[in-house]
């Protein structure tokens, strides 16, 4: 998000973090970083001299999204992005309708950022491995969602095509993004039947399910100042294929985050493994009606957002229709055999 929350106070957040974890504030910076219009993040400096990270949401809709990783940490994969415990033994920590969660701060750029070494690719490969060979235990998998094979944000993105189509917009991110979406209309449904086909073809199949970050594009690989490669931001964590995982490195979101050349990196960290062209062209497909859903709602139905965050969301959507991005290389992929 690009601006902090209007109806939350920097004294709330101080508070909350002195009362729940016993951190004590003496900076707090705003990060304008991330897309998800329900969650803001910052940079917390304590009197101890120590700094974190602090994540605020709406409310915490995956519980396995600060569970698992948790998990994944105790049980020895360290370069995980895991939430600190509250004085109570929390995962996180409520005030004023809101999601508290504490994270130490790990300085370093992320892999999209910055670009990854050749031993980054492979250290990249092998943490993946680590984390979908890890036994998830009967009291995880309670918590966990599996993958049900429909589209994230299908609704959501009927919901926005027939209220594109019955009004006429005054606010300019509405208006400029109304007109691309009438332009692109037929793409768009033909995205989302394709993904809902697949989908469905994909889940007679019964594929094998492993603990999948769901998000791990280059984006959410943080590289240290050491050069360590860390996984972040485990919100969408799912039970599901491992193509869920894979498909942000083979072929990737858009050609020029990864090639040949990285993926063939990535896999000498992860080992060899065949990939399921069906489930792989599936999540292109998923992975594009839930972006545009996703990007379509702050514009539409959140006017409680400010304008540089219905400008960018506006921003992304085109992108997505640019050659060698996402829609590009979901219509690439084809109709696969099972």
């Amino acid at each position: 998000m690009r601006e902090p929350p209007g109806d939350l106070a920097d004294a709330t957040l101080r508070a909350c973090l002195g009362d729940h974890y016993g951190v004590f504030v003496t900076q707090l910076d705003f990060l304008p970083l991330g897309h998800d219009t329900s969650a803001w993040v910052y940079r917390v400096r304590a009197e101890d001299g120590r700094v974190y990270f602090l994540k605020v949401r709406r409310s915490v809709t995956n519980e396995a999204g600060l569970v698992a990783p948790r998990y994944l940490y105790e049980t020895g994969i360290t370069q995980i992005a895991a939430p600190l415990l509250t004085t109570t033994g929390a995962l996180w920590a409520a005030a004023d309708d809101y999601a508290f969660i504490l994270y130490p701060f790990v300085a370093g750029v992320t892999g999209m950022a910055h670009g990854m070494t050749d031993q980054q690719w492979r250290a990249y490969g092998a943490l993946l491995h680590q984390v979908h060979a890890t036994t998830v235990t009967s009291a995880l998998a309670r918590l966990m969602r599996r993958d049900t094979f429909t589209p994230n944000g299908a609704d959501l993105l009927r919901r926005l095509d027939a209220h594109i189509g019955a009004h006429r917009f005054a606010d300019p991110a509405a208006q400029a993004l109304a007109t691309f979406w009438q332009a692109r209309r037929a793409d768009i449904h033909l995205l989302l039947d394709r993904a809902e086909a697949l989908g469905r073809r994909l889940a007679a199949t019964e594929p094998a399910f492993v603990l999948c970050h769901a998000d791990i594009h280059t984006n959410n690989v943080l590289l240290d100042d050491e050069g360590r490669v860390w996984f972040v931001d485990w919100d969408d964590t799912i039970l599901a294929p491992r193509e869920r995982d894979l498909m942000f490195v083979v072929g990737g979101l858009r050609r020029e985050l990864v090639g040949p050349r990285e993926e063939a990196l990535f896999f000498q960290g992860y080992g060899a493994t065949s990939v399921n062209a069906l489930a792989l062209a599936y999540y292109r497909y998923a992975r594009a009606v839930s972006d545009l859903a996703d990007e379509g709602e702050p514009v539409f139905f959140r006017p409680d957002l400010g304008p540089d965050t219905r400008r960018e969301a506006v921003e992304r959507v085109t992108r997505l229709f640019k050659p060698g991005y996402l829609v590009a290389l979901a219509f690439a992929a084809g109709d696969p055999a099972v």
